[in-house]
């Protein structure tokens, strides 16, 4: 495979001509409305081209320029089965406008790779377990945490659980990604260039990794921390010290002793070695109805708050193709948008906080620690012996444990324990953010409701405005029915009193539509009316947030757009004249 000038002879005889465009009107059919100054069109069509030859430097700069991507002009990969417009605008953003929805997928998979590689690679080797490869030795322990919460259930349910095709969604995705792997043959990224590595091709399994959306799931972190501070304080000092909300008694599980239990038991988890720490802040999403906007029509906002990372956590792009319209940002290693807009309905997104992990103490047989003890007695745990590569040193071999509750985070051999971790992430369909994709087609509320029931990993709060005038709100979120304990504490494991029984089925969860105050605004605080979590964000935000949207002044829009071209705008919350 390989990228060929413009005019290059070309196997295949249907190759259409595509030409550059300078300055274009977006197509009438680009729910943005926007006019681009500069526009680059590469086409992308489906027979092969030469590779673009790699002039050595001595120069750094130079070097990396010498292996940026081609945006302008032609480009013949394989895998296509029409050509693809690919139109960047002034801020790079890609528009793809495909015949087909495989060849958008592909499509995109394509440019997050030209735009993205190092970032794709490294993504990849953290969900499968791979940086100890690169690192070293002090990435063998997020290697293997990453190793045991892989997905090892029934794959045509993981893949059916995010859309309908959502395996042909994928496998699109990932050969437009390998395919432009395959062009960087002979002009690696400088990343790669400094590191001595080359990218490594991408397969299903890479895209619904568990590691990514793992970190957005809770609470076990807090679980072991309080079982600590009760072990030290008391119940009493820590309702004080650390009140619940709702309040609530805290109570040690029948038969859980606290002894042992500490942060340690954590040492797997990714964070325990960063540095620095931030004051926390509340990620915040609000709409209003028309009643509020000078428009007459719903205004949306969306300010999730991730950490700042060079290149950034999101990546933003419209996708085009029949049956298919939709612009947002996304994570950058998975098909489709997270949060923003179709030609109907526009949505945003912050961490609800679900209770979705638990901790189990397992009694391990001081005989032979690798059985448990169940309710039957003594049972065998699931053993897989794995191989790590490690950077300059000998291959290491890891044993990954897994109980009936999951897999084994921890050891005591002194006291003769395992901590078993219960998580949503063993479930089909919990790879992070990747059920929005069965959002990006919906036209109303209706279709809003029954989509969202694909989106389980992380529990978000969704706020919604359609071109109709309506705004509403749903929580979504795998969330587990537990027989008896209420999360806040590990439980024992060698009784079946706490074990999970299912989940709620998401129309449990909140959700309303057009509600009195013609408002909805969520800032991670507590939304819930029953008990799923007792860990929420700190109200200031919200507070805020109430005091612009509940005001009853009316919000302007500072831009001749319409909502109807336009249904999602999103704005920073310090920008209202509160």
């Amino acid at each position: 495979m390989g990228g060929a000038a413009k005019g290059m002879p070309c196997e295949e005889e249907d190759l259409l001509p595509l030409y550059l465009s300078r300055k274009r009107k977006m197509r009438d059919n680009d729910p943005c409305g926007w006019r681009i100054a500069l526009m680059l069109l590469l086409a992308i069509t489906g027979c092969r081209g030469q590779p673009a030859p790699n002039a050595p430097t001595a120069d750094l700069e130079h070097r990396a320029e010498q292996a940026l991507s081609q945006i302008s002009g032609t480009i013949v990969v394989e895998g296509l089965s029409e050509p693809v417009e690919i139109l960047r605008d002034s801020w790079g953003i890609p528009h793809i406008f495909a015949k087909t929805a495989q060849d958008m997928f592909f499509a995109q998979g394509f440019v997050v790779a030209q735009d993205r590689m190092w970032q794709l690679d490294i993504w990849k080797r953290t969900g499968e377990g791979r940086l100890a490869e690169i690192l070293g030795p002090s990435a063998i322990s997020r290697d293997k945490l990453a190793r045991l919460l892989q997905y090892r259930g029934n794959w045509e349910a993981e893949y059916q659980s995010y859309h309908p095709q959502g395996r042909q969604i994928i496998e699109a995705f990932v050969r437009g990604i390998n395919a432009a792997i395959a062009l960087t043959a002979n002009r690696l990224p400088i990343e790669f260039q400094i590191m001595g590595l080359k990218p490594q091709p991408w397969t299903l399994e890479t895209v619904v990794s568990r590691m990514a959306g793992f970190v957005m799931t809770r609470n076990a972190n807090s679980e072991l921390w309080r079982a600590e501070m009760v072990k030290a304080v008391g119940t009493q000092q820590i309702e004080e010290l650390a009140p619940l909300n709702p309040w609530k008694k805290l109570r040690v599980p029948e038969g859980l002793n606290l002894d042992g239990i500490d942060s340690s038991i954590m040492a797997l988890f990714p964070g325990k070695d960063d540095k620095l720490n931030f004051k926390p802040v509340e990620s915040n999403n609000w709409v209003v109805d028309g009643t509020k906007t000078n428009t007459g029509k719903p205004l949306l906002a969306n300010d999730p708050h991730r950490p700042i990372l060079n290149p950034s956590l999101r990546y933003i792009v419209h996708l085009n193709a029949p049956g298919w319209n939709v612009l947002g940002a996304g994570e950058p290693a998975l098909p489709g948008i997270a949060t923003g807009h179709n030609e109907h309905i526009a949505w945003g997104i912050t961490i609800l906080g679900i209770d979705q992990q638990d901790v189990y103490v397992e009694e391990a047989d001081p005989q032979n620690p690798d059985r448990y003890r169940s309710s039957d007695g003594w049972s065998q745990m699931q053993i897989e012996r794995q191989l790590i590569s490690v950077k300059g040193e000998a291959p290491v071999e890891v044993k990954l444990k897994f109980t009936r509750h999951g897999p084994i985070i921890h050891e005591d051999p002194q006291k003769h324990r395992a901590y078993a971790l219960s998580s949503v992430s063993s479930e089909p369909g919990t790879a992070g953010y990747l059920g929005a994709l069965s959002i990006h087609q919906v036209r109303n509320w209706e279709e809003f409701a029954k989509g969202v029931e694909h989106w389980k990993v992380p529990s978000l709060n969704l706020v919604y405005a359609d071109v109709d005038g309506n705004i509403g709100y749903q929580g979504v979120g795998l969330t587990p029915v537990r027989k008896n304990g209420d999360g806040l504490l590990p439980v024992p494991g060698s009784t079946s009193k706490y074990d999970w029984e299912g989940f709620l089925p998401m129309s449990a969860l909140p959700h309303y539509l057009n509600p009195v105050q013609h408002s909805i605004a969520t800032a991670n605080h507590n939304v819930i009316p029953r008990f799923l979590a007792m860990s929420w964000g700190l109200p200031f935000a919200m507070t805020g947030l109430w005091k612009c949207c509940g005001s009853r002044s009316v919000l302007r829009l500072k831009t001749s757009r319409s909502f109807n071209t336009m249904p999602c705008l999103c704005l920073h919350a310090s920008w209202f004249p509160c």
